[in-house]
């Protein structure tokens, strides 16, 4: 059995945002909301998504 999978959490452990695979920023064979996520927050900010305090 074949399972398509359409939306996903973003890999960034502290973030709450959901992903399209086929937008997603991929690094690692992860899949990212952004590339601030994607490079593990490096400045300390956020994605900048409403209603997420991810900074890890």
């Amino acid at each position: 059995m074949t399972v398509a999978v359409d939306q996903m959490k973003c890999a960034c452990e502290s973030c709450v945002c959901i992903v399209k695979p086929e937008t997603a920023i991929q690094k690692n064979g992860k899949y990212y909301c952004s590339e601030t996520c994607a490079n593990g927050h490096p400045d300390g900010s956020g994605c900048g998504h409403t209603g997420c305090d991810c900074h890890s």
